[in-house]
């Protein structure tokens, strides 16, 4: 069996999507998983703490590319677009936008969506990946 070259990314390729429950106890795994300290806009008023499912992005990218064996963060770029409330149900869709070679390097660029349950966009993010082989 003849494993694809891993530069075969194809522009367009979709990550995901993958939905995902917020609940309290969801949450709180990954405030601990963090060491999360300020806690307060989530204890107080049940706000998810921004950025709290970036993490998904890489594993939706691996799983969409399972040829991918290591990928560093090279850049990325966020937008907060509305607080997500605990108990939340999230929808995160992405998809490959560009591919290039710089100083010998390989580098994805992929942008993602977060929507939620009434499908309103809450994040947006576009991320650059250095591929290492």
């Amino acid at each position: 069996m003849s494993e694809k070259p891993m530069y075969d990314i194809p522009i367009g390729l979709q990550l995901g999507p993958k939905e995902i429950v917020l609940d309290e106890a969801t949450v709180k795994e990954r405030l601990d998983l963090l060491s999360w300290t300020d806690r307060a806009i989530f204890e107080r008023d049940g706000i998810v703490p921004p950025g709290i499912t970036i993490n998904q992005h890489a594993m939706m990218k691996f799983e969409a590319i399972p040829e991918l064996r290591v990928s560093i963060w090279a850049k990325s770029e966020h937008e907060f677009l509305k607080p997500i409330k605990v108990g939340t149900r999230i929808t995160i869709r992405g998809r490959v936008v560009d591919k290039y070679e710089k100083r010998g390097r390989r580098y994805t660029v992929t942008e993602l969506e977060t929507v939620d349950e009434s499908g309103a966009v809450v994040l947006r993010s576009r991320e650059t990946g250095v591929h290492v082989e």
